[in-house]
Parts: C-alpha cells; structure tokens; sequence
C-alpha cells in the first residue's frame, strides 16, 4: 500500500517539478546563459532528456518519501518540505555550488533558490499525497 501511494504521489510530484523547473526557465538571463555556455543543451532531444529527468526526480522522491515519513516530525506540510530540503542537500545544492566557479553570482544564487523552492514545493506535494487516507471500507 506505502508503495502504491509512493508512486501516485511521485507521478504528480514529478508534474510539479517538471512544471516549476520550466517555470524558472523564463527568469531573464538564465535560458540565454545555458544556451550559450551548453548549446547542446538547446536540441530538442535534450530538452526531452531534461523534461524526462525532472519527472524523474519527482517521482523517486515519491516512492523513497514514506520510507523516510516516520523519521519527521511535524505536520504533513511541514514533514514534507524537511524532506524536500533533505532531497535538495543531497542532490539539488551540487550544481549551485559547482557554478560558483564559473558563472555569475546571479545566475548560482538564481539556482540555488530555484532549487529550494522547487524541492520544498514538491516535498510537500508528496507527503501531502501520501499521508492521504484511504477510502474506508464499511463493513457490514
């Protein structure tokens, strides 16, 4: 059943990280950088490597979410922005880091806020969808 619910909130949970990644694409200078230092990055098989990948990575969030849910404390909104950060630490604060090296400061402090609330929002998009009751069964 955890499994079940894993997966349904990770299939929405991956819409809504799609959805504010492509989101965060429109801030100015951001797609125009990536596409001159990554031009690669412009072809359209990319862009549905990328697209496929963010769906990805909300939808593993999903399925590993009630393996963690015990473990936190607080509301389900609340449990699931800590476990958004906790994702966000492990994966999501590398490439800000990394651009530190060779980007401007407002195109890695653009990412590493994009990140934060991209994986906080869908943390909590998770827990939400799985600390979700069941139908009940009436039994007769």
């Amino acid at each position: 059943m955890e499994l079940k619910k894993g997966i349904s909130s990770g299939i929405v949970a991956g819409i809504v990280f799609t959805i504010i990644n492509f989101v965060f694409g429109f801030v100015p200078g951001t797609s125009e950088w990536y596409a001159s230092v990554f031009p690669q990055m412009a072809t359209p098989e990319s862009m549905a490597f990328m697209l496929a990948s963010t769906f990805l990575v909300g939808l593993f969030m999903g399925i590993f979410y009630p393996i963690v849910n015990s473990a936190l404390s607080g509301g389900r909104v609340k449990k699931g922005v800590k476990y958004g950060l906790m994702v966000w630490l492990l994966t999501g604060l590398m490439w800000p880091l990394m651009m530190m090296g060779f980007a401007s400061a407002y195109l890695w402090v653009t990412e590493l806020v994009k990140g934060i609330v991209d994986y906080s929002i869908t943390g909590a998009v998770v827990a939400v969808i799985c600390s979700r009751k069941g139908k009940q069964q009436v039994v007769e």
